[in-house]
């Protein structure tokens, strides 16, 4: 007489596991489904003052080799082939990009174009965007106009430089989730100032 083993017991119900009778292999699970594409616009609800301009940004997903912008009602300006809107008549405006190389593959965010201040009347600074609504890490040039007074330059500045900060040329980058306000003055008369708001998502 002899005994078994647990070891010897493992392996003779490995051995008889190869042979005949054994159980089938279960298939592989198949892929996952491909990922939906996604194309991100920015900055959204953007406010432009007529005869401002203001650089739109896409980002897709997938692989893009370039963008067709296009707006949804010409008397409201004009989009450039690098994205850069130009305002003109007042009213609301769908901005649209698609890629390239898949016509397809679209994105579009709204925005505004505001009446510019009327000339002959009290100095105003006018801001554009007026309001900016943009993704983390993003970019947006603000541009400011001297309405009745001149100026060589403005000093711009953000309230919060943490969420969002601002160059000396306005140009703007978003640095974490939240609101900010930007501010340009006039560098030849510092008290005419006018501010936007930011979103950053």
């Amino acid at each position: 007489m002899f005994r078994l083993t647990a070891v010897a017991l493992l392996a003779l119900s490995l051995t008889a596991g190869c042979g005949e009778g054994s159980f089938p292999v279960a298939p592989a699970p198949p892929p996952p489904p491909p990922l939906p594409v996604s194309v991100t616009v920015g900055p959204d609800d953007a406010a432009v003052v007529s005869g401002g301009r203001l650089q739109y940004q896409a980002v897709s997903t997938s692989t893009v080799t370039g963008w067709l912008w296009s707006l949804s009602d010409a008397a409201r300006g004009s989009i450039s082939s690098d994205g850069i809107l130009t305002a003109a008549g007042p009213g609301p405006v769908q901005v649209k990009a698609c890629a390239a190389n898949a016509p397809a593959i679209c994105g579009a965010v709204a925005a505004t174009v505001v009446a510019a201040p009327a000339s002959g009347g009290a100095p105003v600074v006018a801001l554009s965007p007026a309001v900016a609504n943009i993704a983390l890490g993003q970019t947006v040039e603000f541009m400011a106009g001297a309405v009745n007074f001149t100026t060589p330059g403005w000093t711009w500045l953000s309230l919060d430089g943490a969420t969002a900060s601002i160059d000396a040329n306005g140009l703007l980058t978003a640095r974490r989730a939240g609101f900010a306000v930007v501010v340009a003055c006039a560098s030849s008369q510092p008290h005419y100032c006018a501010s936007a708001q930011v979103q950053v998502h």
